[in-house]
């Protein structure tokens, strides 16, 4: 019998069921670009052989070791992020605006009590705060038509190719196909044994509106020192903190009334992910000459510990026999985990001209395919080896440049995040270009900095198999203005 509303009470309960992790989740938190003080920004984070910024706590710890007074710096980081996507020959465009902040903290710096400061150890810093690795809010919208199938036909291939029974559909699939049998978009011929559904050779209009939220900030504790004015150490204990939010809507409309009945569709899905994890940094500078600085650093894996899911979803489906019309929703899943991100190393060089200014380098190598999920409840072996496939080691590069005019600087930088994927789909490059200025005064500094960035990634609504991608291209607008203090 049809039903014209159909509510699950679950959704008052929160309930464990299946895991939801995936490699892109994987490489969602081990992708860091690395934020902070606006000067850090403007040599886009070109910073490892350079030091004495706060930022540097979060790439090579060393540069604690260059401070030669203490200092309090404060980012605020507003960010607009635009998304443009084109699918099946129609293109859409998104935007979304937040306030972020860059950095917050404190560096220490302990002169030794020696007379005229004569020892080898010329100083010895802490530092306390933190700098954001991460910024997750984006808006996506996608639109097109699909003339070959639609989303409900990918539902059919999966259960006519498990030979899922009807009285399992909701404990297999309570999320999605469950919510599609429920709401009669999915339905089940006993003669033949087989599911049908009626826009199975397509003939709708596609529409998804994705939104995320959230940031990943990374709270460091530092030590470091400055030996005989050449060798500059520093060790960062890092606690990254996870916070990011998903929702989605995709929905499907009928062209043309060709379609016998189905109208409409609107599937909603909600994710909250939140965890908070621990990693240990060091580095050191070495500074043979006046004018040339090397810096190297490694970053040992993060361990998450303690992350945490929760996500529902719900499915709306209008007819033309109007009591066929529903509106399903799922329970509240939610499913505690482990995560491993990947080790990280930097290698650094700064060129010191004089009294003008600097051009500096860093490359960082990290191994995406190294990330990793565990949990005492289920085994991630299906979903470890997919990322191990899925992904490779290649590298990033930051480079730049600053000039000084008196108390005033000038600054420009450059970055390349590699694709992280294996073969050419997804791409996710990531491009970044920074311009700022500064004023410097003996207990006093400010800084601003423009930065531009753009990432070209492809999106599948449902199985790649069946649709073609979306061709997104990503990009952000963020304006860091820093406002240091030093005592």
């Amino acid at each position: 019998m049809k039903r014209k509303i159909i509510i699950f009470i679950l959704i008052c309960c929160s309930v464990n069921l299946i895991i939801a992790q995936t490699a892109e989740d994987a490489l969602r938190f081990s992708r860091i670009y690395y934020s902070g003080t606006a000067r850090f920004n403007g040599l886009s984070g070109a910073f490892g052989a350079v030091g004495a910024d706060f930022s540097t706590l979060a790439t090579n710890p060393a540069g604690i070791g260059l401070y030669q007074a203490s200092e309090m710096t404060f980012t605020i980081a507003p960010l607009t992020a635009n998304s443009t996507s084109s699918y099946n020959g129609t293109n859409a465009s998104a935007d979304r605006v937040n306030f972020g902040l860059g950095d917050f903290g404190f560096v220490f710096n302990i002169k030794p009590n020696t007379k005229g400061n004569t020892g080898k150890l010329k100083s010895f810093n802490v530092g306390f705060g933190f700098n954001r690795q991460n910024d997750f809010n984006n808006q996506l919208f996608i639109t097109g038509v699909n003339s070959r199938n639609s989303l409900m036909q990918s539902y059919v291939n999966e259960l006519n190719a498990n030979g899922t029974r009807p009285d399992f559909i909701r404990e297999k699939y309570p999320f999605d196909i469950g919510l599609a049998y429920d709401a009669n978009l999915v339905v089940y011929d006993s003669l033949s044994g087989k599911y049908f559904c009626d826009a199975k050779y397509g003939g709708v209009i596609q529409n998804k509106t994705i939104n995320t939220y959230g940031s990943m900030n990374e709270i460091e504790l530092s030590f470091g020192g400055n030996y005989n004015d050449q060798l500059y150490f520093g060790l960062t204990v890092g606690v990254p903190i996870i916070k990011y939010y998903e929702t989605s809507s995709y929905q499907e409309f009928r062209t043309k009334d060709t379609i016998p009945n189905f109208i409409s569709l609107n599937y909603r899905y909600n994710l909250q992910t939140q965890g908070t994890g621990i990693n240990v940094k060091f580095g050191l500078i070495y500074r043979p000459a006046a004018w040339i600085r090397i810096g190297a650093s490694i970053h040992t894996p993060t361990w998450y510990p303690n992350m945490h899911d929760e996500w529902f979803s719900s499915m709306q489906s209008n007819f033309t026999t109007t009591q066929w019309n529903s509106v399903v929703y799922s329970p509240i899943g939610n499913y505690d985990y482990r995560l491993t991100t990947p080790f990280r190393a930097m290698g650094s060089v700064a060129f010191i001209l004089g009294a003008y200014g600097l051009v500096s380098a860093d490359y960082e190598y990290v191994n995406y395919s190294q990330a990793s999920f565990n949990s005492s409840q289920d085994s991630y072996t299906d979903v470890n080896n997919e990322i191990k496939s899925t992904y490779k080691s290649w590298g990033n590069i930051r480079l730049g440049t600053e000039w000084r005019l008196g108390n005033f600087r000038l600054r420009g930088g450059f970055a390349y995040f590699s694709n992280p994927y294996a073969t050419g789909s997804n791409n996710s490059e990531r491009v970044q270009v920074s311009g700022g200025f500064g004023y410097r005064a003996k207990y006093f500094f400010a800084d601003v900095t423009y930065v531009w960035s753009k990432m070209n990634q492809d999106y599948y609504l449902y199985d790649r198999t069946m649709v073609n991608p979306s061709f997104n291209s990503m990009y952000t607008n963020t304006v860091y203005t820093t406002i240091g203090l030093r005592f």
